[in-house]
């Protein structure tokens, strides 16, 4: 692991290669490397809580949050940080922000499986489910409007989680759901600082997209400590 780790901050930059016609300004010579790193550490963390989880229904909600995160996380530190070719980027840029669907409903579903009743939990991930397909979708395809549409989507879908808050909160407690809270609240100011390119300036090490990714790692981070009370 430890030279699995000192690859990845070793590893060449992008610095000064252009690609501006996909959206991949030059790259610091962070760009990736907090998501690759952060895979390397949820990995064993998501296995002990697979091992943990009490019962068969928290045990499958927790294998499909894990495969959830886990292809945000891989898939975004491959596009950013090992893909090279124009034509490559194109397609790895797609898969990345269709990823992201991915984490944002695994992320709701040991929740949904684990606290909320079940009168309303069948229907709550069926239209989180649903959501996510569709935006991973129209990312997939490259329709022209994916960029807005998507963001909404992206902002929507990570609310509705929010339905599952009171019944969290009643059922195990005030910190998972505080927990639940922070995280989409990183989340989404990560969103919205991506989105004006805060900070704004210019560096070969540490971009603003490098801020977005700790946002999000943060945030993870967060969801995972609410996942962990519910499902242990």
């Amino acid at each position: 692991m430890t030279k699995l780790l000192a690859d990845i901050v070793a590893a060449p930059s992008l610095v000064g290669e252009r690609d501006v016609p996909l959206g991949c300004e030059q790259r610091p010579s962070w760009r990736g490397r907090l998501h690759a790193i952060a895979l390397i550490v949820a990995a064993p963390f998501l296995v002990a809580l697979t091992i943990l989880a009490d019962g068969t229904r928290a045990r499958v909600g927790v294998i499909v949050y894990a495969a959830g995160l886990c292809t945000m996380f891989g898939v975004s530190a491959t596009y950013h940080r090992w893909v090279h070719t124009l034509r490559a980027r194109a397609m790895w840029r797609r898969a990345d922000h269709a990823a992201i669907y991915a984490a944002i409903a695994g992320s709701f579903t040991p929740v949904c499986l684990l606290a909320v009743p079940d009168r309303w939990s069948a229907s709550l991930l069926t239209f989180v489910w649903t959501g996510a397909l569709c935006g991973a979708t129209i990312k997939l395809a490259g329709w022209r409007h994916a960029n807005v549409v998507g963001g909404v989507l992206y902002i929507g879908l990570g609310w509705v989680g929010a339905a599952a808050i009171p019944a969290v909160w009643l059922r195990y407690g005030v910190e998972p759901a505080v927990l639940l809270i922070v995280g989409g609240l990183l989340y989404t100011g990560g969103a919205v600082g991506f989105a004006h390119r805060w900070p704004r300036r210019p560096s070969a090490a540490f971009s603003y997209h490098e801020v977005w990714h700790g946002f999000t790692v943060a945030a993870a981070a967060a969801h995972f400590a609410a996942v962990w009370q519910v499902a242990s």
